[in-house]
C-alpha cells in the first residue's frame, strides 16, 4: 500500500472524481477526511463504504471559500488524524452558460471555489504541514485550463487556469519546507458535473471521437494519478500539470 499511514482531506469528497479519489486513497492505505459542502448524507456514504471495507474515515463540512469553514474543518481533521499529510483540492464547479447570460454572480461564484478555495484549502494545510516536515498537495483542476473546450465555459476554464497557474507558484513557494504541489488536469470523466454536456445529442460521441484512446475517462484514471503524486515514489515531483485526457489534449 503505497499510502499506509498518510492523513488526507478531499475536498469535494462526496460524489463523483472526489468520491473516487477517497475511496481509492483509502484502500491504498490513507486514513480520509471526506469533504463536503452541503450534502452530508453522501459523504457519511463514502465514510461507511471505506469503514465497511476496513478503512478509516470522517466526513468533514467546510464551503472551501470561506475562509473560517476552511480552518475549522483542517483544525478538525489535525485533531482527528493528529496531522496532515496529503490535501486533495478536488471541490469544484461548472455550469455552462453563454457568454452573455455570464453573469457577475457566476463568475465569482467559479473563481471562489474553483480557485481562491483551493488557496484557503492549501494555505491553512501547509501550516500544518510546514509544521510536520513536508506533505503533498494535489490539486484536481481541468485541461479545460489550458485550452478553451467549451464556448460556455468561460467562467470555468478561466478559473481553473487561474488553477493551474496557483499550482505552479504554490510549488516555488513550498518547496522550501517539503511541500510538493501538483495537479491532475482530467478531461471529460463520466460523472454528475458532466451530465448535462454528455446528454446533447452526439455529443458523447464527438468526444470520445476526438479523443485518441477513444473512450471517457473514469475517477478511477483520476485517482490513481492522484495516489501517485501523493506516495513517496513522487517525492521529486512538484510543479507538475498532468493531464488525465485519454490524449485529447493532443
Amino acid at each position: 500500500m503505497r499510502l499506509r499511514g498518510k492523513r488526507a482531506i478531499v475536498t469535494g469528497g462526496s460524489r463523483g472524481i472526489g468520491r473516487g479519489i477517497a475511496l481509492a486513497m483509502a484502500k491504498d492505505g490513507a486514513r480520509v477526511a471526506v469533504g463536503y459542502t452541503a450534502n452530508e448524507e453522501a459523504a457519511r456514504e463514502v465514510v461507511q463504504t471505506i469503514t465497511q471495507d476496513g478503512g478509516q474515515a470522517i466526513a468533514v463540512q467546510a464551503d472551501v471559500s470561506n475562509k473560517a469553514q476552511v480552518d475549522a474543518m483542517v483544525a478538525e481533521v489535525e485533531r482527528r488524524f493528529g496531522g496532515i499529510d496529503v490535501l486533495v483540492n478536488n471541490a469544484g464547479v461548472c455550469h455552462f452558460l453563454d457568454f452573455f447570460e455570464t453573469t457577475e454572480a457566476e463568475w465569482d461564484f467559479h473563481q471562489d471555489i474553483n480557485c481562491k478555495g483551493i488557496f484557503l484549502c492549501s494555505q491553512a494545510v501547509a501550516r500544518v504541514m510546514r509544521t510536520q516536515g513536508g506533505g503533498r498537495i494535489i490539486n484536481v483542476t481541468s485541461i479545460s485550463g489550458e485550452k478553451a473546450t467549451n464556448a460556455k465555459q468561460v467562467a470555468y476554464c478561466t478559473s481553473k487556469g487561474a488553477a493551474n497557474m496557483l499550482t505552479q507558484v504554490m510549488a516555488v513557494a513550498l518547496a522550501p519546507y517539503n511541500i510538493t504541489v501538483n495537479a491532475v488536469l482530467p478531461g471529460t470523466i463520466a460523472t454528475d458535473i458532466n451530465r448535462e454536456i454528455l446528454a446533447q445529442p452526439g455529443a458523447t460521441e464527438a468526444i470520445i471521437e476526438a479523443t485518441p484512446l477513444k473512450s471517457l475517462g473514469l475517477p478511477q484514471h483520476v485517482a490513481e494519478a492522484v495516489i501517485y503524486l501523493a506516495s513517496d515514489e513522487a517525492g521529486w515531483t512538484t510543479r507538475a500539470l498532468l493531464p488525465v485526457d485519454g490524449g485529447f489534449m493532443l
